[in-house]
């Protein structure tokens, strides 16, 4: 008998990777595949490394283990050197000599299969098709192509599997099933199967955006970071509490594969690994041209066609094999590429930047043109902790405005607004035009957020413009632009709609104008407008920032974080928060947008579920997006949030909960935005109205309103009056009918409908205004205007208006909580009650009810007048319509009623 390298089907599983976590997020993966398994010839997985081929293919293997006979054969390097190697332990029973008559080894092991099957069909899971020998190749196929088995097969390239088993794909006898990597929904639910518990959005987003959405890695580094404490648990939620490590489980997985490299291969992927971006031509000068082609072919490495710049393909790959590099080797590495004599003005920004890190951690000095185009590539991907670093290897860089000035605007994104005023001070008085100009917006955008700055914002922005006169026409009409939207940041920020420049829109509309500065303008524009009380002009405003915000080619992080959270308010100061929550929901399922999200991911949603009333799905947004920020809170949003927690566990009447919450809630460190103070004084205030407030505890809203009104932020002023007057101040309501009468769109009718109805005692108004709020998703105000509704309704025995009024109160109610839900309410009912309910559903009358229950028909009806309370249903036709017309698998005496 011929030796081959074998290993036994026991022995493999346990090196089979079987965690089943693995698979999150693949549902209709394993739907498909299972399938393909069950109803045809079987399938073929294909995806990169990690992408969880090998898992799906054992969990689906598992889940048919009682219909199929599983054989399990994995290819190999080392069983590929050799004839029938991968298949050793299948033919080590076989006669001697029969391995040198391949029809004969095809019989023989169809005979041996059908042995060991006992009956049962078999399923031949192929693990890595592509490494098997090329008679292992054809004979996987040929059993497969004669039904022999049903074949279920791994492989990171179809193509490189032997023309056999391509021809039972392209035939249709497999089923091609392609794994991608997991978007960030899908790396959430893995990493909170790793962790056992929820996840900050930060803390998925950091790991996803190193993984790129790969299983495995995924899951190795969320693994890693727990391990290393950079993960850690924290109030129920874990949360990101400092840079990511890669040292652990990954570390090791990366450097056998790092060591077993050839070594030109190696340098390569080093070289690619240190200078992310380094151009094929430079590479090419310090590198094995054939290793780098090889590196190519096996998709390792990724070349950009449009600039020639050299990326290896797994971003987590670069920064481990940089981490794996010696030190030593890296400084040889380094002065080798230097010793070319490399272009590095034809450097991309990414490969300037990385470069420039390279040589700083080498100890070399940096040229200031070189440090100050990485430094802002550096602040533009939100690294600012790099710019620093970059600055600093710039000999005597407080001679040179332009290091200085990256240096600030680093300062700045860090939340270091002292250090950053100071830095961008001393570029001022260095007096050079440019960079005097650019300097003094700086300073206004970071002076706003100071309690006591050396000197006001607009002080700063009309330096700028008196600096930007000794410019060059082209800079001086860009400088000019930029200190309008500064200007119009400033009056959104103070939430004074009327100090809003002109020229704002001509500079959104002009697609001449940077990118990031036009749409900064449009988020400005939209917000100002909403704030101002047009907000039919303001959502259409929005909805078009939004259409550019996701067509944008690129924008700096800090800039398009803003520029999307500018949307998303916009919507929010209209009162419209269903818009507003759909565009948060599709802002985090798309990997360019949800990166602006960084630590505020979880806030606006948990923020716009607290005005709406939704206290249950405000707090599971708000308690995550409390502990994150309590890690990493550079907005200093902290306080914000705690409010908002505060007034929902108001709302669920869990008082004890909203006084710790407002107790330990935090100071603001800096001086917040006013739109962010007035909705965070808003929850403090709101919070106490919703018990049974003493006289008087609407008032505080009454004076923030008045001030509001003086500013001219219409949003907030409605927001307040809104409030007091629903919570009985008839002042308040005589102030929301002046002002809401200002207003023009949806959320201006509503208040306007509210306000009258509530002066008048008119139902049918305070009907409509509860419609309104519920199609804007305003649910909380909803039910309080339908309530306000029934009771004007019933002093005025207006019968039909009573039942609308309390049909539409409790369609709010169900809006409120999912504890709410017709179905979560008919299980808390009896099973008498439950039967009775859905009997009186389905049409079955009183009377009939009572003889089949022996009770009167008064009886009956008291059961379901009570029944019909504790639902919050009006009657018999409004629960009839929420289960759907239909009552499934309900018979008499069946407690267990089936419905929509």
């Amino acid at each position: 008998m011929p030796v081959v390298p074998h290993s036994r089907p026991d022995t493999l599983a346990q090196t089979r990777d079987r965690r089943p976590y693995l698979l999150a997020g693949r549902a209709e993966a394993v739907r498909s595949v299972l399938e393909a398994v069950e109803l045809s010839g079987g399938a073929v997985i294909v995806g990169r490394e990690g992408i969880g081929k090998t898992a799906l293919v054992n969990h689906v293997a598992a889940a048919v283990t009682d219909r199929f006979h599983v054989v399990y054969v994995r290819g190999s390097t080392v069983s590929a050197r050799s004839s029938y190697g991968a298949l050793g332990w299948l033919l080590s029973d076989l006669p001697e000599g029969i391995l040198d008559n391949p029809v004969q080894v095809l019989a023989e092991l169809k005979t041996y299969l059908r042995h060991r099957a006992a009956g049962k069909p078999v399923l031949l899971v192929l693990d890595n098709a592509h490494e098997l020998d090329p008679q292992s190749q054809m004979v996987t196929a040929q059993l497969a192509g004669q039904q022999a088995v049903t074949l279920l097969a791994t492989t990171p390239d179809l193509l490189r599997c032997g023309e056999g088993l391509v021809r039972l794909w392209s035939d249709g006898v497999l089923r091609r099933t392609d794994l991608g990597p997991l978007e960030n929904p899908d790396a959430r639910a893995l990493m909170e199967t790793v962790a056992g518990g929820r996840l900050s959005a930060l803390a998925v987003r950091t790991v996803w955006a190193d993984t790129q959405g790969n299983p495995l890695f995924t899951s190795l580094l969320c693994r890693d970071q727990i391990a290393a404490g950079r993960i850690q648990h924290r109030g129920g939620t874990w949360t990101l509490t400092g840079p990511l490590t890669y040292a652990g489980e990954i570390s090791d997985w990366m450097e056998s594969w790092y060591r077993s490299l050839p070594a030109p291969e190696r340098r390569v992927i080093e070289l690619a690994s240190l200078c992310p971006g380094i151009p094929v031509g430079t590479l090419l000068d310090v590198a094995d041209p054939d290793a780098v082609d090889a590196l190519e072919e096996r998709d390792v490495l990724r070349v950009s066609p449009q600039s020639g710049s050299v990326y290896v393909r797994e971003r987590l790959y670069a920064r481990l094999v940089a981490r794996l590099v010696p030190v030593g080797r890296s400084f040889d590495l380094w002065h080798d590429l230097l010793a070319t004599g490399p272009d590095l003005e034809r450097f991309p920004d990414t490969a300037a930047k990385a470069y420039a890190s390279w040589s700083a951690a080498s100890g070399a000095r940096l040229a200031p043109g070189l440090a100050r185009r990485a430094g802002a590539a550096a602040i533009a991907a939100g690294d600012p902790e790099a710019a620093l670093k970059i600055s600093e290897a710039v000999p005597d860089y407080r001679s040179n405005p332009e290091v200085m000035l990256e240096r600030g605007r680093a300062l700045a994104a860090l939340a270091r607004i002292q250090e950053a005023e100071a830095e961008l001070e001393a570029v001022v008085l260095l007096g050079e035009p440019a960079t005097t100009v650019a300097a003094h917006l700086e300073l206004a955008l970071a002076r706003c957020t100071l309690p006591h700055p050396a000197a006001a914002p607009a002080t700063s922005i009309t330096a700028a413009e008196n600096a930007a006169a000794a410019l060059p026409a082209d800079s001086r009409k860009s400088a000019g632009q930029c200190a309008v939207v500064i200007r119009a940041a400033l009056a959104v920020r103070e939430a004074e709609p009327r100090l809003l420049p002109q020229g704002l829109e001509r500079i959104w509309e002009d697609r001449s104008v940077a990118e990031a500065i036009r749409l900064m303008a449009g988020a400005a524009h939209a917000q100002a407008l909403a704030m101002a009380g047009r907000s039919d002009a303001a959502a259409a405003a929005a909805g078009r920032l939004w259409n550019d915000l996701q067509s944008a080619e690129y924008l700096p992080h800090l800039h398009g974080g803003e520029i999307l959270t500018g949307s998303i308010s916009a919507y929010i100061l209209c009162g419209d928060f269903t818009t507003a929550l759909e565009v948060i929901t599709k802002a985090t399922g798309l990997r360019y947008l949800d990166a602006h999200l960084d630590s505020w991911a979880e806030l606006p949603a948990g923020i716009v579920h607290a005005l709406s009333g939704r206290a249950d799905a405000a707090l599971a947004y708000l308690i995550p997006a409390c502990r994150q920020l309590e890690s990493k809170d550079p907005a200093d949003l902290l306080p914000l949030a705690y409010a908002a927690a505060a007034y929902c566990y108001a709302v669920k009447q869990d008082w004890d909960r909203m006084r710790e919450t407002l107790v330990a809630a935090p100071a603001f460190r800096g001086r917040p935005a006013t739109s962010v103070l007035a909705v965070t004084k808003y929850f403090r205030t709101a919070a106490a109205l919703e018990g049974k407030p003493a006289a008087g505890a609407a008032r505080p809203l009454v004076v923030q309103g008045r001030e509001a009104q003086r500013r001219g932020s219409f949003a907030e002023a409605v927001l307040c009056y809104g409030a007091a007057a629903i919570a009985g101040d008839r002042t308040a309501a005589g102030l929301l009918a002046a002002v809401s009468a200002s207003g023009t769109g949806d959320a201006a009718r509503m208040y306007q409908q509210l306000a009258a109805g509530l002066q008048q005692q008119n139902g049918p108004l305070l009907l409509d205004a509860a419609g309104r709020a519920v199609h804007l998703g305003n649910y909380g105000l909803g039910y309080k205007a339908a309530q306000a509704a029934h009771d004007a309704a019933a002093a005025a025995q207006d019968r039909e208006m009573v039942r609308r009024s309390r049909v539409m109160a409790n369609e709010c109610y169900r809006y409120l909580a999912d504890a709410h839900s017709i179905g979560h309410r008919l299980g808390q009912l009896s099973e008498f009650e439950r039967d009775l309910a859905v009997r009186a559903a389905d049409g079955e009358s009183s009377i009939r009810l009572g003889s089949a229950l022996h009770l009167s028909s008064r009886t009956i009806d008291w059961h379901l007048g009570r029944i019909f309370q504790k639902l919050h249903v009006s009657g018999r036709s409004e629960l009839r319509r929420l289960l759907g017309g239909q009552v499934i698998g309900v018979e008499k005496g069946d407690a267990k009623p089936s419905g929509k």
